[in-house]
């Protein structure tokens, strides 16, 4: 129950940083205006993140919780084609993707591609570099997709890379269900 409680809260702020960054830079927005805005207190803040320093983490938390919704509902196609299925997230997911990278939070996106991406450890040297190049390719893939304004449906870009690349991205599986970040699905609560 503990664990569900702070993933709502967590969320809550999550939600109201967005939601104020829609209205001006992140650089701009202090703790007292997310925790003012989400009805969540100061001192909860701090306890769960840690300082304004930390506030790209529940960023993080929110991309990571938005992948987890996605693979649940979308198992199958998660375990069959991996890298469209990220990008489908991703997509979904555009609006908190564009501000991140808008308001110069590229490393924060960079590194929660690695963690979405990444999983165990790989088995062997080639799943090794192949979840290396996955990784940083997918950050400049989205990339260039927020600078062309998400202009390309998920299945386009799925179309260019694995013409470019091959057909790699269906080599790509998933290394591990991800995390649930403590939040319980509908029909488990």
């Amino acid at each position: 129950m503990k664990k569900n409680q702070t993933a709502f809260l967590k969320l809550c702020l999550a939600d109201a940083l967005v939601s104020l960054m829609k209205e001006r830079p992140y650089a701009e927005i202090d703790v007292s205006e997310v925790c003012g805005r989400s009805g969540v207190g100061r001192t909860t803040f701090y306890r769960l993140c840690g300082g304004k320093g930390c506030m790209d983490a529940l960023l993080l938390f929110k991309l990571e919780y938005e992948w987890e919704r996605y693979a649940l509902s979308h198992g199958e196609e998660l375990c069959s084609d991996f890298g469209c299925s990220l990008l489908r997230c991703v997509y979904d997911s555009r609006e908190l993707v564009r501000l991140m990278y808008e308001n110069g939070l590229e490393d924060a996106l960079r590194r929660a591609f690695e963690r979405l991406t990444a999983g165990a450890e790989p088995p062997d040297s080639e799943s090794g570099y192949l979840a290396s190049f996955f990784a940083y390719g997918f950050f400049g893939v989205i990339c260039r997709w927020i600078q062309n304004g998400f202009d390309e449906t998920p299945e386009q870009v799925c179309a260019c890379l694995s013409s470019a690349l091959g057909g790699v991205c269906q080599k790509l599986r998933p290394a591990h269900v991800p995390a649930r970040n403590g939040i319980q699905s509908e029909r488990e609560a």
